[in-house]
């Protein structure tokens, strides 16, 4: 059935006053939120919500428009009995609904991801307050001994344990320090704990680094470090011994400490510094590190690997 020229006048004539209308009421409805206090309610968001209906309803009206044309008519609209313009109109639709939907889940995916984040930084925020007085409360602890026996020498390892202090204060808010100042910092800690005990302990610190300068982030091997002092050289009353080795290469970082322990006094109850390390490493290093744990024959073992790819 063939459709009047004069029934496709009135209609686009009905469309043209619709759409001038619809502006005419944007333009109030904008005018009047911008000067009144209702303006915070008026936002991009609200701009792309009216801007997404009107298209919509305007290829709805082409739909409905190019439905009413004769296909048996010779047309420009009409390519082998088909009306082209309708699937047209129809396929701009579904993408548009298609492109709302995917660009509101992938809206909710970024939510999500930066809740993950935040509560990494803050978990791993709340780890580092953990590392750092559990650390302290055994040093002090160490030093007090240290001033009832020594107290000439106990002068100069307060310079020291100031010197740790203001790293982890400062340093140990830090995402990442040098391996050089890590180092450091280890280097003070063995001197305040070797100069708490009265007996023969064998130190060595083996160190391979190929870059100083290369950012790790801190306070990573101290819990290791401390662990072989609490559990390993307190235990014995002597032939102590800590063996540590730390490498750096382009690949990798490796953190290697090997101690002797009395299986009779070792401590039962377990501290949270392990377990923090641990929690802090599966957020630092996700599906990036390794650690390996092993005791045998009153000896323990303990390798740290850091992968850097």
């Amino acid at each position: 059935m063939f459709v009047a020229k004069d029934n496709y006048a009135k209609d686009y004539s009905y469309f043209l006053l619709a759409l001038l209308a619809g502006i005419g009421i944007y333009l109030l409805l904008y005018y009047v939120f911008q000067k009144s206090t209702l303006k915070p309610y008026w936002t991009s968001k609200t701009d792309r919500i009216i801007i997404f209906f009107t298209l919509v309803a305007m290829l709805i009206f082409g739909i409905n428009m190019s439905n009413r044309v004769d296909e048996e008519q010779p047309s420009f609209w009409v390519v082998n009995g088909n009306r082209w313009l309708t699937d047209v109109f129809a396929s701009i639709i579904a993408f548009l609904f298609f492109y709302v939907l995917v660009s509101w889940i992938f809206k909710q995916w970024q939510k999500i991801q930066k809740i993950k984040s935040e509560k990494s930084i803050a978990e791993l925020s709340l780890l580092k307050n953990q590392i750092n007085p559990h650390f302290f409360f055994n040093t002090l602890n160490n030093l007090y001994s240290l001033i009832k026996k020594d107290p000439d020498t106990a002068q100069e390892y307060v310079l020291k344990l100031s010197e740790m202090m203001r790293f982890t204060i400062y340093k140990g808010k830090e995402k990442t320090v040098s391996l050089k100042e890590e180092i450091n910092y280890l280097n003070n800690f063995i001197e305040l704990q070797t100069a708490r005990y009265h007996k023969n302990i064998e130190i060595d610190f083996k160190q391979e680094i190929g870059n100083p300068n290369h950012e790790i982030p801190p306070l990573l091997f101290i819990i290791l470090l401390e662990n072989s002092f609490k559990h390993g050289v307190e235990s014995l009353l002597a032939d102590a011994f800590i063996h540590i080795e730390l490498t750096e290469n382009e690949s990798k970082i490796v953190f290697e400490i090997k101690n002797n322990f009395d299986a009779d006094e070792l401590s039962k109850t377990s501290g949270i510094g392990l377990k923090n390390l641990k929690e802090r490493l599966l957020l630092l290093y996700p599906n990036r590190h390794k650690i390996t744990i092993t005791s045998r024959d009153n000896i323990y073992y303990t390798k740290l690997e850091l992968s850097k790819i």
